[in-house]
């Protein structure tokens, strides 16, 4: 088998649980058969691009990669990942303890997962000449002998001649592709595309014809009065973003009429959404307008804090935005935990309280996410927040910061010292890879912000409206740089907020796992002063029969520790869209009946226009990224499969197609109709609370990504429809049809 030559950004497609069979129907990732290697490209590639090029053997079962410890492909390829940005870095190349690498000139070996492997296998790696280095991956090995390595060198073959000129080849396709990909966006019949409208409604209106359609409850929102902060809660597809753009527009040409000088600033967690605001800001015909700055947060950071803009210390941000920020220190976070357990936790461990023991101690993989999550939150939003830096002295005035209740619980010194040496780790870590997170940039804004030279010039840079989508995704650090952006020092900010209750951000990032986190970014500071509740209760997107099944799965939910504040209430909230027909669960006798039964859907319904296939149960995906791949080679239909929030960009533009994904990457996306597939058992008895909520969440995503029409899939094999569903077909609510009895 030809090696493969590919990149960190196609790794990092592939570890999220992609099926290799998937890959053509992928909008992000390309692959390129050459003369002499085969290679995989990621859409954000560049001709420049660090290269990893893995040998592969012509037996192996799976085409990227060697054989590997079962069950642990995507591990093998985020330490893959990992170890190429870690080559990058200036300087001797240095990885954790827990690694286990041992080095022979160029050549380095290491362990292949963090854990799971009983044969102890080691990547044999290469770093070739140049700056980033290449990588060549040659194979495993289960000998912890150096020696392997210096007789490797001499015997280990030489690359295929002509593999940089397949390379050269695969990024110019690569490039063409993805200048097809916009031109075919900017010929779309779709002029406007908000986050969560109802596609047939999107078609470039005008801002006086947006408010003849709106709702009363839409309606209350845009003209209500600016003098205090207004949180705007409401479920998916009731049109928070709409309303927001709607009431920035609404008091800038006001301000205007008035001949006052107003600045306004919406802020977004992702470019992404940024731009799709500013997109529909721009069609509502009002425009141009210069006193609006409509930015991701980070990217205010980058513009007004002196030690970003004034740093020359080399040092390159991880991150574009919050969302891939967060994803980053994530990953970093984790790596610091395999560190320390392989290392320094042995002296700690005997003296901190139980449930923090147990878990540093938890082989779980999910169990060290959740870990990670509640220790991104720690670092940032109590450490970092408070200017506390590794030093001398510095762990003292942690340990004297108060406790809240979000907080990650740490009720012993003990765990305090391990949380700190843990902090500690994590910042020699990216100093020695020059890097700086999107929580670092934010914390010495924040530092800043809080200065006499800012509240003298928040006057002229300050903002005086302040609209904030999707706030329940920024964390505390995040909400408390807020309020110290208006420019009027005597009175509170005035902050608009769209809220989805529902959507949990832990959930966003490391999915299963978050039913482990400790902490909560739900702190509200208040600071910003006094906060007036309005309720969205009008849906726009979905017909009443799915609202009906919508409101069924709400009312399963277990009590949630979000507070009263964040709850819907749902028993107001009605649909405004033409009835349709009643969401259908059809029951299968097993896994490939249920597939038949799905491409058979596909096949009815594909001419009627968009529909997505939703995975409930991520632990599900990969079968059903295999179901899409089956389907796309058909050449019938326009196949995608998505794995990550990256991937959605573009798809809103879409008229037809069938889309794959996971439920919780399908946020901000609407369909004719959704198949919502890996459902699993929910019942109390059989399954933990966190992970009922987890799951019937994420239930509810799916169900409310469509507009006309829900089928839900069940089989036998899997154990049947879950009580919920089947509770639904007792009260009318869905119509329960027999699937395939093969």
């Amino acid at each position: 088998m030809k090696p493969l030559v590919t990149t960190v950004n196609a790794l990092g497609e592939l570890a999220a649980g992609l099926a290799r069979d998937a890959i053509p129907a992928s909008l992000l990732l390309l692959e390129h058969a050459g003369e002499a290697v085969d290679v995989l490209l990621h859409v954000k590639d560049k001709p420049d691009e660090q290269r990893i090029i893995l040998v592969r053997e012509s037996d192996s079962k799976d085409r990227f990669i060697p054989e590997h410890p079962a069950g642990l492909s995507g591990e093998v390829l985020n330490r893959v990942a990992s170890f190429a940005e870690r080559a990058r870095a200036s300087g001797p190349l240095t990885l954790p303890r827990g690694w286990r690498q041992y080095k022979h000139n160029n050549l380095i070996a290491f362990f292949v997962v963090p854990s799971g492997d009983t044969e102890g296998k080691r990547w044999i790696a290469e770093l070739l000449p140049g700056e980033p280095p290449d990588i060549v991956l040659w194979g495993m090995t289960t000998s912890d002998r150096k020696a392997t390595l210096a007789h490797f060198e001499s015997v280990k073959p030489a690359l295929p001649v002509g593999w940089s000129k397949d390379w050269e080849g695969a990024v110019a396709a690569c490039a063409e592709r993805v200048a097809l990909a916009s031109r075919a966006a900017q010929a779309a019949d779709v002029e406007i595309q908000l986050d969560h409208l109802d596609p047939s409604a999107a078609k470039g209106w005008s801002y006086e014809q947006w408010m003849k359609a709106i709702t009363d409850d839409q309606r209350s929102f845009v003209e209500v009065p600016t003098s205090k902060s207004i949180r705007l809660r409401g479920p998916a597809g009731s049109g928070k973003t709409l309303a927001l753009t709607l009431k920035a527009t609404r008091e800038l040409v006001n301000a205007r009429d008035e001949g006052i000088e107003l600045r306004v600033l919406v802020v977004t967690h992702s470019w992404s959404l940024a731009t799709e605001i500013s997109d529909s800001l721009d069609s509502m015909g009002k425009g141009p307008y210069p006193e609006v700055d409509i930015f991701p947060l980070l990217e205010i950071a980058k513009l007004i804090s002196p030690y970003y803009v004034n740093d020359k210390s080399g040092y390159s941000l991880a991150a574009d935005d919050s969302f891939s920020g967060k994803q980053t220190q994530l990953s970093e976070i984790l790596a610091v935990l395999e560190d320390f357990v392989a290392g320094d936790w042995i002296t700690y461990r005997g003296r901190v309280s139980e449930e923090l023991r147990a878990r540093l101690d938890s082989p779980d993989e999910a169990d060290r996410k959740a870990l990670a999550w509640d220790l991104l939150l720690e670092f940032g939003s109590v450490i970092g927040a408070s200017a506390i830096y590794p030093g001398a002295g510095a762990d003292s005035r942690y340990f004297q910061l108060s406790r809240a209740s979000w907080m990650l619980p740490l009720p012993t010194r003990d765990d305090l010292r391990v949380v700190f040496a843990l902090y500690t780790k994590y910042h020699q870590n990216l100093d020695a890879r020059s890097m700086i997170t999107s929580d670092q940039v934010l914390a010495d804004l924040l530092n800043h912000l809080e200065t006499n030279a800012w509240n003298r010039t928040r006057r002229t840079q300050g903002y005086d409206l302040i609209f904030v989508d999707e706030f329940h995704l920024f964390s505390p650090l995040e909400r408390q740089v807020l309020h110290y952006l208006s420019r009027d020092v005597s009175n509170y900010p005035r902050v608009f907020m769209a809220v989805d209750p529902r959507q949990s951000p832990s959930e966003a990032f490391i999915g299963v796992a978050a039913e482990g986190t400790r902490s909560s970014t739900v702190a509200f500071d208040d600071r910003i002063g006094d906060v007036t509740n309005l309720e969205l209760t009008t849906v726009h997107r979905f017909t009443p029969q799915i609202l009906e099944l919508i409101k069924h799965v709400h009312h399963e939910f277990p009590t949630l520790e979000l507070g009263n504040e964040w709850q819907i209430d749902f028993a107001s909230v009605e649909s405004v869209q033409k009835p349709g027909p009643l969401p259908v669960l059809s029951v299968a006798a097993s896994q490939g009946g249920e597939d038949a039964d799905l491409a058979r859907t596909v096949q009815r319904l594909y001419s009627s226009g968009r529909i997505a296939i939703a995975v409930v149960d991520t632990r599900q995906w990969h079968r059903f990224s295999e179901l899409a791949a089956r389907i796309a080679k058909s050449g019938k239909y326009n196949v995608s499969t998505i794995s990550g929030k990256t991937d959605i960009e573009g798809i809103g533009y879409r008229t037809r197609g069938l889309i794959v994904g996971p439920a919780e990457y399908l946020a901000g996306l609407q369909f004719d109709k959704v198949l919502v597939v890996g459902v699993p058992d929910m019942e109390a008895t059989r399954t933990k609370t966190n992970e009922r909520t987890r799951l019937l969440s994420l239930l509810y995503l799916a169900l409310s990504r469509a507009h006309n029409e829900v089928h839900v899939y069940v089989n036998d094999d899997d154990g049947g429809a879950a009580d919920v569903l089947l509770r639904a077909v007792s009260n009318g609510i869905m119509k329960k049809e027999q699937g395939s009895l093969v």
